[in-house]
C-alpha cells in the first residue's frame, strides 16, 4: 500500500544498522547486491556466453558492486573490462575486496583518467557504477566525460545503472547537470527518493528493486520520511455490496461557481459521481444553475432565488440547518474573488462543518487572508488542495521555487497550518500532520489541464462521504485520479482528452486496475 522511499542517509544509516546490530557483513550486502544486478542482466539476455561488457566502477561502494558484477559475469562466460575512476591500491575495505577478487578472475583492469576514451570498445553490456545515491553537487569535468562515453555506447549497447544512475541526485532526483540515461536501474533494498520523483524519469529507464538484506525490523524501528504509493491501496476499495443504496454512498455538496466559472462545480460533481457518490448538490449561484447542470440530470443544485452571478452568505444561512445531510464537502471550486465570496467562507467557517476540501478560489482567500485559518472547527477534517502557483502564495514565493522544493515546501506547510494536504502536480504530494509524506507514482500530461484539479476534489468527496478518514481519502483519491490520466495516456498519447474524460475514466480506470475491466462496455 505504502512502498518506502529512503532518502539517500536514511539508506546509509538501514545498511549501518544492518552491519552493527545485526552483524551482516558488509560483503554480503555488496554480494546480494551484485546478485540482484546479475539477475536483471539475465532477464533481459537469453545467455550472457561470449557477451561483452565494460564495468564503469567509481570509487565507493557503487564501484565495489561493479567489481562484484565483474566477477559473476565472467563465471558466465562474458567478457568482461574493468575502468576504475581511483587507482587500485586507494580501493579499501569492502571495495577493496571486490577489487581483489576481480583481480584474481583475470579481468582486465584500466585507470579511467588515463584510458583514452576514443578508444573505447563497442559492447554488449555496459554497466554504470560510477557514483551511488550519496552523490551531492556539480559533477567534475572528468565525470561529465565518462558519462557523456556512457550516454554515447547506450545507441548499441545495454547500460544498466547500479542503484542510481550516475550523475542523479538521489535526494532530488536532478541532473548535476547531466547523468547517465540507462536501459534499466537495479536500485537496493527500495526505491531511493530521487529515482521516484519526475525529473529522473528520463534517466532511470526500467526500474527494479532488489532486495540486499536490509533486516524487515529496522526499517519498521527507523522509519523513512517519505512513502509511494502502491496498487496495494485499492484494497481499501471494496465491491459494492448489492444491497447498497444511494444513501449509503455519501452525499456530497459543492459550494462554488460564478461568472464565467459554471464548469469547475460541475466538473467537480462529475468527479464526486463516478467515484462513487449516491448524491451531488451544488450550491451556486442562481443565474448559474441551469449552466452547472447542464447536461447532466444526476447533479443537483441548492440556490436562492434571487438574481446573482456570486455566492453570499445567505447561501450560507440557508444551508446551516440542512447542513448534517451532507457528509462531506467541497468548497471553491469556481467560486470566483469577490468580497461576498471571501465573506461566504468566513460564514462558513463559523458553522460546525463536515469534512471539507478546500479547493480553488478559496485557497486565495486562506493564502491572503492566513487568519482565517484559526477559523478552522477541526483542522484534521480539512483537506487543501493548492497546484504549485496556490501554493506559491502562501509563502509569497514562485510556483517554479514551489515545484524545485515540493517536499520542503508541503512539510513546511502542515507544520505552519496543522491541516491535511494535498500538493498537486507530477508526482502529487499528500502531507498529513505526523504523518510521513505519501508520493503518487503517475506523472502523466493528460491531468495537466483545466479542470483536472476540479474533478480531483469532487473524488475526495466522495470518499470523505463515504467514511474514509482524511489520510485515506487523500491518498486514495491521488491514485485513483492519477491512474485514470494513465488510462487516458494510451486513449490520447498526445493529450488532447478533456477534464470530464477524467472522471468518466475513472470507474473503467478502477475496475481494470482490479482485473474487471471485461465486465465494462465501452
Amino acid at each position: 500500500m505504502y512502498q518506502p522511499l529512503p532518502t539517500p542517509t536514511e539508506m546509509a544509516k538501514w545498511d549501518q544498522l544492518a552491519i552493527e546490530e545485526f552483524g551482516l557483513l558488509p560483503e554480503i550486502l555488496m554480494e546480494n547486491a551484485s546478485r540482484e544486478a546479475l539477475y536483471v542482466l539475465k532477464d533481459n539476455f537469453p545467455s550472457l556466453k561470449g557477451k561483452t561488457a565494460l564495468v564503469f566502477a567509481g570509487p565507493g561502494n557503487n564501484g565495489g558492486d561493479g567489481f562484484a558484477l565483474a566477477r559473476h559475469l565472467v563465471n558466465h562466460e562474458a567478457k568482461v573490462m574493468i575502468l576504475h575512476a581511483k587507482r587500485q591500491k586507494e580501493y579499501k575495505n569492502t571495495a577493496g575486496y571486490y577489487l581483489k577478487l576481480a583481480k584474481k578472475m583475470d579481468v582486465p583492469l584500466m585507470f579511467l583518467p588515463e584510458y583514452n576514451m576514443d578508444f573505447l570498445p563497442q559492447v554488449d553490456i555496459v554497466i554504470d557504477g560510477l557514483l551511488g545515491t550519496g552523490f551531492k553537487g556539480e559533477l567534475s569535468p572528468h565525470y561529465q566525460t565518462w558519462i557523456k562515453q556512457i550516454n554515447k555506447l547506450r545507441a548499441n549497447s545495454f547500460v544498466l545503472s547500479l542503484d542510481i544512475p550516475s550523475g542523479l541526485n538521489g535526494e532530488t532526483g536532478n541532473p548535476s547537470p547531466l547523468a547517465v540515461k540507462a536501459h534499466a536501474t537495479i536500485t537496493f533494498e527500495e526505491a531511493k527518493l530521487g529515482l521516484f520523483l519526475p525529473p529522473a524519469r528520463p534517466y532511470i529507464g526500467k526500474l527494479i528493486v532488489g532486495k540486499i538484506g536490509i533486516p524487515k525490523k529496522i526499517k519498521q524501528t527507523n522509519p523513512c520520511a517519505h512513502y509511494a504509493l502502491d496498487p496495494k491501496i485499492l484494497e481499501l476499495l471494496p465491491l459494492p455490496s448489492p444491497t447498497l443504496h444511494k444513501g449509503e454512498a455519501g452525499h456530497v455538496l459543492i459550494i462554488g461557481g460564478s461568472l464565467g466559472l459554471s464548469g469547475a462545480p460541475q466538473l467537480s460533481a462529475l468527479g464526486a459521481l463516478k467515484t462513487g457518490a449516491g448524491l451531488v448538490t451544488v450550491a451556486c449561484p442562481h443565474q448559474l444553475a441551469g449552466e452547472i447542470k447542464g447536461t447532466y440530470p444526476e447533479i443537483m443544485t441548492f440556490y436562492l432565488p434571487e438574481d446573482n452571478y456570486y455566492l453570499t452568505p445567505k447561501t450560507i444561512e440557508k444551508l446551516e440547518p440542512i447542513l448534517n445531510r451532507f457528509k462531506a464537502v467541497v468548497f471553491g471550486p469556481g467560486l470566483g474573488r469577490e468580497q461576498s465570496c471571501l465573506d461566504t467562507l468566513k460564514a462558513y467557517l463559523h458553522l460546525d462543518i463536515p469534512f471539507t476540501v478546500f479547493d480553488a478560489d478559496s485557497l486565495y482567500f486562506f493564502a491572503n487572508h492566513p487568519e482565517l485559518m484559526e477559523l478552522i472547527p477541526d483542522k484534521s477534517k480539512v483537506i487543501f488542495t493548492p497546484h504549485p502557483g496556490e501554493m506559491a502564495r502562501f509563502f509569497q514565493v514562485t510556483a517554479q521555487e514551489i515545484n524545485q522544493e515540493r517536499a520542503r515546501y508541503a512539510l513546511k506547510f502542515i507544520q505552519k497550518y496543522k491541516v491535511n494536504l494535498i500538493l498537486k502536480g507530477a508526482a502529487t504530494i499528500i502531507a498529513i500532520p505526523g504523518q510521513p509524506l505519501y508520493i503518487s507514482p503517475f506523472a502523466t500530461p493528460n491531468l495537466a489541464l483545466g479542470g483536472s484539479g476540479d474533478v480531483l476534489a469532487g473524488m475526495l468527496g466522495t470518499l470523505l462521504a463515504q467514511g474514509y478518514p482524511a489520510d485515506q481519502s487523500a491518498c486514495l483519491g491521488v491514485y485513483l485520479h492519477g491512474l485514470s490520466g494513465y488510462y487516458l495516456q494510451e486513449q490520447y498519447p498526445y493529450r488532447g482528452n478533456l477534464a470530464q474524460d477524467i472522471a468518466k475514466a475513472i470507474p473503467r480506470a478502477l475496475a481494470r486496475a482490479k482485473n474487471q475491466d471485461n465486465a465494462l462496455t465501452s
